[in-house]
């Protein structure tokens, strides 16, 4: 007989180990050994098996490896037209269920299935403190990043972030809008309740999207905004503008498995890096009894001829300077598997060439910008 003792906790991250504990009557027989099978979405993934812990005869697997593996990032896609973008769900797209069966193999006899688990992971990464004491449960019903609790944006750009609640909630979307002197512009405005299927919904709280959903026009006038789902945390947003240079804005998946947004706001320089491949020919012409170097139309003939040429983009960027707990949130871009740059309404995929991240201080740095360069 199989039992199953412990199987992942509720939450739990799919970066981390997964572990599955078993145990079986017949684990003393000298041959025996553990037969996993990991089943997502009724199809069969993997089959393992392996021998019992020596001293205890008890089975560890760790599911881990084999289910994030059935993660997609292709869930998002950066739409403005309404404040909710997506709801992330648990077919692989914010986590993924799997089922793990669990039979023996011993005397030349496989027999599977003889008890099975339900479980579940979330694509969220852990941090480098707190590890496996703080997690996904911190998040509920606020705003599932790690970037403070305010924002900057222009008028028409897109400005996206997550929020984390119960599955099945049903969330009321709210906006209060200020002036100049902090006085709130008209009265607060209430989207209509939407049900949260998986816990996870993808917003764009930029004044073009909330304007979609909430009815609402956002101009000049307006110095600043609170959004907020019922009466969770709230967010502050400031309208800023640029009159020097052109601000890009940089989207990326956070490790809480959400979209975040960074404008860059400062300085961006493009570069381009050339490889050219060529070979070498005759600068010359045999013509009768000359050797000409000119042609008639007093054009040289080229010694080099290339074949091949290929360039490389690389953008530049900077922010603007940052605090601490900005600084702490933007090791998020650095280790995000997704990076979305956006250049007059288009979102091209790009990479971070730098391959190290410092984390800055005021204490130690006083106020940096962040400079960047991403490679198109």
């Amino acid at each position: 007989m199989i039992t199953i003792h412990t199987n992942p906790a509720a939450g739990s991250s799919l970066h981390d180990n997964m572990w599955h504990v078993v145990s079986s009557d017949a684990s003393g027989f000298t041959d025996f050994k553990y037969v996993y099978d990991i089943y997502i979405g009724g199809v069969q993934k993997i089959r393992v098996k392996q021998f019992p812990e020596p001293s205890s005869g008890l089975g560890y697997f760790d599911a881990g490896p084999v289910v994030r593996n059935y993660m997609t990032y292709q869930w998002f896609e950066p739409i403005n037209s309404s404040a909710f973008v997506a709801q992330p769900d648990m077919s692989g797209q914010i986590g993924i269920q799997y089922q793990l069966r669990v039979g023996e193999d011993y005397s030349g006899i496989t027999t599977t299935n003889l008890a099975s688990a339900d479980a579940s992971g979330i694509n969220w990464a852990p941090n480098i403190f707190k590890r496996r004491v703080t997690g996904l449960s911190n998040k509920l019903n606020k705003w599932i990043t790690n970037r403070p609790a305010y924002a900057n944006t222009k008028l028409t750009e897109n400005l996206f972030i997550g929020f984390y609640t119960t599955p099945g909630s049903s969330l009321t979307l709210h906006c209060k809008k200020y002036d100049e002197s902090n006085s709130q512009i008209g009265s607060t405005l209430n989207g209509s309740p939407v049900v949260i299927t998986d816990g996870f919904v993808q917003m764009n709280i930029g004044t073009t999207a909330l304007s979609a959903t909430l009815s609402t026009t956002f101009d000049e006038g307006v110095k600043y905004y609170d959004v907020y789902f019922n009466a969770y945390d709230y967010i502050r947003v400031y309208v800023v503008c640029n009159p020097k240079y052109d601000s890009i804005p940089i989207h990326f998946l956070n490790r809480w498995g959400m979209w975040d947004t960074q404008r860059f706001d400062l300085v961006s320089k493009l570069e381009m890096n050339i490889e050219r491949k060529g070979y070498g020919q005759r600068d010359y012409r045999f013509n009768g009894t000359s050797v000409d170097y000119i042609s008639a139309a007093n054009r040289y003939y080229e010694g080099k001829i290339n074949y091949s040429q290929k360039a490389d983009w690389t953008y530049k960027l900077t922010a603007d300077a940052m605090t601490d707990s900005e600084w702490e949130w933007m090791a998020d871009l650095y280790t995000s598997p997704q990076i979305l740059m956006e250049i007059d309404g288009y979102f091209y995929p790009v990479t971070i060439k730098k391959s190290n991240y410092e984390y800055m201080k005021f204490v130690n740095d006083r106020l940096k910008p962040l400079e960047v360069e991403f490679e198109m």
